[in-house]
């Protein structure tokens, strides 16, 4: 039972990274942040662009592709990836399987690649893509793009607390919504993410946003989620916890 619990606990520490690479001779890392928030713009629809860098630091070419391996966003919103040419939103893979791959010479770096999100309405939207090696697949690196639009519906309790906490969210059971309370004692990059009972993220409540210290609620809306355990996970520099609630619908 331990062993299943460090697991876990290591495939949600796993899940906050922006960035996981599984390769030794390139990289792609975002240019800039790979998380941003924007304020929302009644009756608009704004289109926000996140780049990457992709680098070669072997000896020999790299042939590669992205694939875009997780799309969660709100409705009305989409993703399209580029590389020098944009294609279309329900492309997954680019290059297309049936063109030639991507080649980066030794020691060379570029910018071309970026995603687009299209976003119509508030919410935040969240897209992994996989830069892999075409002769090798294995060896991957993985970006965590993410955009928030609108107000990240944090509240503040009080400025100013003693220490890090995550708190038991009330109520519990629920339905369909509830409230998550937690702690930071000093100004952190903060993440809080939604689980399944397998580990699948759910919801994204906070990714990577700067917090002051201080006292905060959140109000978790599940009503698009089956009954069922899920967990809430919070991650920053400095602090992580996990608890469990119940959805009783």
């Amino acid at each position: 039972m331990k062993n299943i619990s460090l697991l876990i606990t290591i495939f949600l520490i796993s899940v906050f990274i922006n960035t996981y690479s599984n390769a030794q001779n390139f990289s792609f890392t975002p240019l800039g942040s790979a998380s941003v928030n924007y304020p929302y713009i009644p009756d608009s629809t704004q289109v926000v662009k996140l780049q990457g860098i992709v680098r070669n630091t072997s000896s020999s070419p790299v042939n590669f592709r992205f694939a875009r391996i997780y799309n969660n966003l709100p409705a009305n919103w989409e993703t399209q990836m580029c590389y020098d040419l944009c294609y279309a939103p329900f492309i997954d893979t680019i290059s297309l399987p049936s063109d030639p791959p991507y080649n980066i010479t030794p020691n060379h770096t570029d910018t071309l690649f970026y995603i687009d999100f299209t976003c119509s309405g508030q919410g935040l939207g969240t897209a992994n893509v996989k830069m892999y090696n075409t002769d090798n697949p294995s060896e991957f690196v993985m970006i965590s793009f993410n955009v928030r639009i609108g107000d990240v519906g944090i509240q503040t309790i009080s400025s100013g607390a003693d220490n890090y906490s995550l708190s038991q969210n009330f109520p519990n059971p629920f339905n369909p919504s509830t409230q998550i309370n937690f702690s930071i004692s000093k100004s952190d990059i903060v993440t809080l993410k939604v689980f399944d009972i397998l580990g699948k993220e759910v919801a994204v409540l906070l990714n990577n946003e700067r917090i002051n210290s201080g006292k905060y609620k959140i109000d978790f809306d599940g009503s698009r989620l089956s009954s069922g355990i899920y967990y809430y996970s919070i991650f920053s520099n400095n602090f992580y916890d996990t608890k469990k609630m119940t959805i009783l619908k």
